[in-house]
């Protein structure tokens, strides 16, 4: 475990790294998604105006970050919030063979869960413990917030993620079937995971 890692719920002024750190976690979706959707704005820029709001559920409210020294370095990130929030459509601004594209995953959720959105340790952090902590914020804010369960997307073909989690007490409960395509490079869709959460102590 690297030394002095401190954790924190994020503020609004954290927004641009948690788009980051955000979009490592999804594995190329969201720069599938929304990448030049509006001349040269990119996924993070987009990202991280949501993210600095508290309309939308990837909202600086609902993530926990872990900093490293003196200088707060953020090297982790973790977003969840109600699965439920999926079936407000914020992806209205699409409108597009983008969204078509994802929808299977969008559509496929573990309704009534707590949804882990993203969970995303920098690479030279990965293996000390830090996004095992995260994961355990996460459970921790299920739990806190009435919910028994806590879901989330997996890429398929993300072995160590998958391994992680099913370390951690995750089960499959399904596969959304995404198709190929060359800006989304995944193979075998992406795995719908769901653990049960204790009721807080």
């Amino acid at each position: 475990m690297p030394a002095q890692v401190t954790y924190r719920m994020a503020r609004p002024d954290d927004s641009g790294e948690l788009a980051r750190y955000m979009c490592i976690a999804g594995g190329g979706v969201y720069e599938f998604l929304f990448d030049d959707l509006i001349p040269f704005v990119n996924a993070v820029d987009l990202l991280s105006a949501g993210i600095g709001g508290e309309r939308y559920p990837v909202s600086w409210r609902n993530c926990c970050v872990a900093t490293l020294g003196s200088d707060g370095e953020i090297v982790a990130a973790a977003n969840v919030f109600p699965a439920d929030l999926l079936k407000e459509d914020n992806y209205v601004l699409l409108g597009s063979e983008r969204h078509d594209h994802i929808r299977p995953m969008l559509e496929l959720q573990d309704w009534g869960s707590m949804f882990l959105n993203s969970l995303a340790v920098g690479d030279a952090y990965r293996g000390s413990g830090i996004g095992a902590r995260l994961l355990g914020w996460a459970e921790g804010r299920a739990a806190k917030a009435g919910y028994d369960r806590l879901s989330l997307h997996v890429w398929a073909d993300n072995v160590s993620a998958v391994n992680f989690y099913k370390l951690r007490g995750f089960i499959e409960i399904g596969v959304a079937g995404i198709p190929a395509h060359p800006r989304l490079p995944h193979n075998g869709g992406s795995i719908l995971m769901s653990k049960a959460v204790p009721p807080p102590a």
